[in-house]
């Protein structure tokens, strides 16, 4: 099966193109205007590098966040439109799952922190299947403390905003993990990922965005 992957919930926008289970392509660039500009031109190039079109691929895969409202309603607007057109099959990878995907620690759980701006953070926790902590938005200052009191001693924290919280109030016994490709979601492991899962409903494939959108926040 070809698979189409792409995430654009951070500043880091990535596609990445497989079959079957081997990595064919994969690029990425980083912008500051939510990939509005950036997007399909850099799909466009991938696939007319490897020989592809889009009704080629039998599956897409996208990040749906959390992130930048924009960056991933970009993303999701996308692949729901080229999935429309050509009739693929969808998968929404959360970023929270992408940056912890493949990090080889067997059984123990895992937190996912990205940075959510407004001096927050998105977190999340899970050990195995099981979650532990839901995706969560946190201030900066008030995650050491929520995740001590998970009282997890074997504690792996993946992503690049793991370098905001207090190391000081971290359990010493916890590892960090905040190099690629577990400093932010990447379209690899949105791939990885994706290839695992049932397809979704494409109607109702939706960003998470874990907080409301700056746009229906009180003033």
């Amino acid at each position: 099966m070809r698979l189409a992957a792409l995430d654009t919930s951070t500043a880091l926008g990535s596609v990445a193109l497989f079959d079957g289970d081997t990595l064919v392509a994969e690029d990425s660039q980083r912008v500051s205007n939510a990939h509005g500009e950036s997007l399909l031109p850099m799909v466009d190039r991938l696939f007319a590098r490897v020989g592809w079109r889009p009704k080629d691929v039998e599956r897409w895969a996208v990040g749906i966040g959390p992130g930048s409202f924009t960056g991933v309603r970009i993303g999701v607007g996308t692949v729901k439109g080229i999935a429309l057109a050509t009739g693929a099959e969808v998968v929404g990878v959360t970023s929270l799952d992408a940056v912890a995907f493949g990090h080889g620690h067997g059984h123990g759980a895992v937190a996912s922190v990205l940075f959510a701006m407004k001096g927050e953070l998105f977190v999340q926790v899970k050990r195995g299947g099981e979650t532990l902590l839901a995706p969560s938005n946190l201030r900066i200052a008030d995650a050491p403390g929520v995740l001590a009191g998970l009282g997890l001693a074997d504690l792996v924290l993946v992503g690049d905003a793991v370098a905001l919280l207090d190391a000081s109030q971290l359990w010493s016994d916890w590892k960090r993990i905040t190099e690629p490709p577990h400093d932010v979601p990447r379209a690899t492991s949105v791939a990885g990922i994706a290839m695992t899962r049932a397809p979704d409903d494409l109607a109702a494939l939706v960003p998470l965005y874990v907080r409301p959108p700056e746009i229906t926040m009180p003033r």
